[in-house]
């Protein structure tokens, strides 16, 4: 099958990020996606999506003239078990898993028709602060019935523990003190909510990404999510990347919107505002530029204070 190009700035980016392992993955990829296409029979029916970061995503037909999506992403440690997760949601909520190819991580994926993202969807006659209380129920609802107990997957990639990104964050937030004596306090937050979060029996699987970009309009369903970066984590953490996006972006922020994704996942409050606090410091800590830093240090005071 004809390759077609991968779109220039995920090339871009995988060898901006990933050096030489980022030219390893692209130059294998031609050869990867032939020998995929013939193994699954499959069919061009249009150019790769662009939108993604470093995965090659493209809309092919199976032999029976259904449409699918190839997915190769250069594998990190989050997104590696995206098969995973996606095998055990089984299609209930998410797109459906339709092959995998342990050797390249390679997905054969649903196409979720007609795939528009939530964020750019319309609400008629709703202002602009009403349709994103619409927005977040939507994908509030969604995530709290992704969430469940994970099932042996022989063969596929074990989903990272949370306890094990808090010990992770614990030492990068240590040791990123030393050389950022301006955001000492910020980052001594962070280590004290890394041990308070860890004390959880309660684990299923969460998404460490979750946004409303993710979730997208489907004829199967009316929202289905995509792009799962899975975490074995307590129900509270859906919450946390997500609301820090909302409280980043607006236009619904504070009090309510903390109320609103709390109150939509089923989760306890203030547990899901420490995993946001937790998602502000980390933004902190990892800005490069003073702009940045300064937007994530009015969202970490905008949770506190909500």
């Amino acid at each position: 099958m004809p390759l077609a190009p991968l779109p220039s700035s995920v090339r871009q980016r995988a060898l901006d990020w990933y050096g030489d392992r980022g030219r390893t993955w692209v130059d294998a990829l031609p050869a990867t996606v032939s020998g995929l296409a013939e193994a699954w029979d499959l069919h061009p029916a249009g150019a790769p999506f662009t939108g993604g970061t470093t995965a090659y995503v493209l809309p092919l037909d199976r032999a029976d003239g259904s449409p699918a999506v190839l997915k190769l992403d250069l594998q990190d440690a989050e997104n590696r078990s995206e098969p995973t997760a996606l095998r055990a949601y089984d299609g209930d909520g998410a797109v459906r898993l339709l092959e995998y190819d342990p050797d390249s991580g390679a997905m054969l994926l649903e196409s979720a028709r007609p795939g528009t993202a939530l964020l750019a969807h319309q609400f008629p006659g709703l202002s602009e602060h009403d349709a994103a209380r619409e927005r977040f129920a939507i994908a509030c609802d969604l995530f709290r019935r992704l969430w469940r107990t994970p099932v042996p997957a022989v063969g596929y990639p074990a989903i990272p523990r949370a306890a094990d990104l808090l010990k992770g964050w614990a030492e990068y937030f240590d040791e990123a003190a030393g050389r950022s004596p301006d955001i000492v306090e910020e980052l001594a937050l962070g280590v004290r909510l890394c041990g308070a979060l860890a004390d959880t029996d309660e684990v299923g699987i969460a998404n460490r990404d979750n946004h409303l970009s993710n979730v997208v309009s489907s004829v199967r369903e009316p929202w289905l999510l995509i792009d799962p970066k899975p975490v074995l984590a307590e129900r509270a953490f859906d919450g946390g990347y997500f609301l820090f996006k909302q409280q980043l972006h607006g236009p619904v922020r504070g009090t309510e919107l903390l109320h609103a994704v709390a109150d939509g996942l089923g989760a306890d409050l203030e547990r899901v505002r420490a995993w946001a606090t937790l998602q502000a410091v980390a933004h902190i800590a990892d800005a490069g530029s003073a702009a940045e830093r300064e937007a994530g240090s009015g969202v970490l005071r905008a949770i506190q204070r909500a």
